[in-house]
């Protein structure tokens, strides 16, 4: 299966003659912009009643290809969490169709270069609600002690860094860029460094993805984005 431009803005899903719009995210971040040999994955927005639920079209995924995923930009996160594991779950099934090489992409609009783009999301653990990154080191102390850990929490309408640097949107990439690095740097040692990212469960998709871009984007020096990420109540 080559690469579909099917990923247009709003995109469109096509389901017992039935269209449906994915209003897909929104970021600057820039991204992987061809992917051949791949399958779709949509999570819909769907209404029933006064609640709002993720709906999750599997489809035909194909353990062979690489899976594109598109969640609408206006879900939150809270809704996200089930369909989300469950695509991770079967992404990593085993199958004799498999090499292992093949990943799962989260499908976003880059707003500067004006082009479809993805970017990898295949390795991450999405941890349970209970925890925000500071409170789950906190019980399992000896959990990623070779590394200093930066905890990053993005709540409605700002961003903290280690509970003591607060950045209220809109935040200017740039000084976030800054901010985050010089933070990093002042406390380099021996460690290598950890970044540990926190969603509060009520902000959107949208959000999420720009955040999470962000900073695969921009890993710490001597260090990397881990790959929990917390997902708050």
């Amino acid at each position: 299966m080559k690469f579909l431009y099917i990923f247009l803005f709003p995109l469109i899903f096509i389901s017992c003659g039935k269209k449906t719009d994915v209003k897909v995210p929104l970021n600057d971040n820039p991204g992987i912009h061809e992917i051949w040999d791949n399958s779709p994955v949509y999570i819909l927005l769907k209404v029933e009643g006064n609640d709002t639920i993720a709906d999750l079209k599997l489809g035909q995924t194909i353990s062979s290809t690489d899976w594109l995923v598109a969640v609408d930009r206006r879900l939150k996160m809270k809704d996200l969490v089930k369909p989300l594991q469950k695509i991770l779950k079967k992404r990593h099934k085993k199958s004799i169709h498999s090499d292992g090489t093949k990943k799962a992409y989260f499908t976003y609009m880059d707003t500067l270069q004006k082009k479809v783009s993805f970017v990898d999301f295949d390795s991450i653990e999405i941890m349970p609600l209970i925890y925000t990154s500071g409170s789950y080191f906190k019980k399992y102390f000896k959990t990623d002690a070779q590394f200093n850990k930066t905890h990053i929490t993005v709540s409605p309408g700002k961003l903290v860094i280690n509970d003591t640097i607060q950045l209220n949107e809109p935040i200017d990439k740039v000084k976030l860029l800054n901010v985050y690095l010089r933070h990093i740097v002042h406390k380099m040692d021996e460690k290598r460094n950890g970044v540990y990212l926190n969603f509060d469960q009520n902000i959107s998709f949208d959000r999420f993805l720009n955040y999470y871009s962000f900073f695969k984007n921009n890993p710490p020096p001597k260090g990397e984005i881990n790959q929990r990420i917390f997902i708050f109540e």
